[in-house]
C-alpha cells in the first residue's frame, strides 16, 4: 500500500507539472491494457517534442467522439496545432473537425498500402498491373504533386461497378477506391515536408506505449482507473 500511495502522488505531481507546458505537436496512439478483469481501450498523448507522455485516457480510438472529447481541451489547454497518429479514420474525421494539421505515421501508411498494393498485383488484369506499381513508387517518395498524379491513375481505370447490391468489389474498384483515398489523405502523409519539428512518423508514442505495455504486464493487470492511469504515465516516462 505504501508503495501504491507513492506511486499515485508521484504520478499527480506530475500531471500538475505538465498540466500548463504547452505542447504544439502532439502524438496519440491506442493501446489495450489488462485492468479490472479484461483488456481496456486507452488512448496515449504525447510530446513529440521531449517524448514524454502527456496524458492518457480511457478511450476507445475508434470511436471519433469519444477521441473528440479527449483531444478537444488539450488543443485548447495546451496550444497543439498538429496530431501525429496512424491512418485510422477516426483521427482524421477529429483532426478536420478541431482544425488540425495532421501527419500520418509513414511506417502505418507504407504497412497498410504495402500489403494492400500486393493482393491487388496478384488479382488485377495484368495491364493494370503498372499502375499498381507507380502507386506504390508514389507512397514511398511522397512527391509533392502526388496527389495530382493518383487521380490521373484514378481515371484511367475503367469502373466495373461490382460491389453495387452487396457483393465484393472488383479488384479493379478495389484499386480505384485506394487512389482516390490516397489523393485525398496526400496533405496527412507530407506535413513533415513543410514542418522540421514534425516527426513522420509516430514512434516516440510507441516506444511510451511500449514501456507501458511492459510495466502493464509485471502488474499483472490493474484493479482500477486511477492506479492504471498513474501506473501506465510513470512508466512511460521511464519511472520504474
Amino acid at each position: 500500500m505504501s508503495v501504491w500511495r507513492d506511486v499515485q502522488k508521484q504520478a499527480g505531481q506530475e500531471m500538475v507539472r505538465r498540466y500548463w507546458l504547452p505542447v504544439r505537436v502532439l502524438g496519440v496512439d491506442g493501446a489495450y491494457v489488462r485492468g479490472w478483469g479484461k483488456i481496456q481501450p486507452v488512448l496515449v498523448a504525447v510530446d513529440m517534442g521531449t517524448g514524454e507522455p502527456v496524458t492518457v485516457g480511457y478511450v476507445d480510438e475508434k470511436d471519433p467522439q469519444a477521441v473528440k472529447r479527449f483531444l478537444e481541451p488539450l488543443v485548447q489547454r495546451l496550444g497543439v496545432s498538429v496530431i501525429v497518429t496512424d491512418d485510422l479514420m477516426s483521427y482524421r474525421v477529429v483532426a478536420d473537425q478541431l482544425d488540425l494539421e495532421h501527419q500520418v505515421c509513414q511506417f502505418h501508411l507504407r504497412r497498410w498500402v504495402g500489403r494492400t498494393l500486393h493482393d491487388l498485383k496478384e488479382r488485377v488484369p495484368a495491364e493494370w498491373v503498372g499502375i499498381v506499381e507507380e502507386t506504390k513508387a508514389l507512397v514511398k517518395e511522397l512527391p509533392v504533386q502526388g496527389d495530382r498524379r493518383l487521380l490521373e491513375l484514378w481515371r484511367r481505370i475503367p469502373e466495373t461497378r461490382q460491389g453495387r447490391n452487396g457483393s465484393e468489389l472488383s479488384p479493379l474498384d478495389q484499386l480505384r477506391f485506394l487512389l482516390v483515398r490516397l489523393a485525398e489523405n496526400w496533405r496527412r502523409y507530407r506535413v513533415f515536408d513543410w514542418q522540421a519539428e514534425v516527426p513522420w512518423t509516430n514512434n516516440p508514442t510507441e516506444q511510451v506505449i511500449g514501456k507501458m505495455k511492459m510495466r502493464a504486464r509485471t502488474v499483472r493487470g490493474y484493479k482500477t482507473w486511477s492506479g492504471m492511469v498513474s501506473g501506465l504515465l510513470l512508466a512511460g516516462i521511464g519511472v520504474n
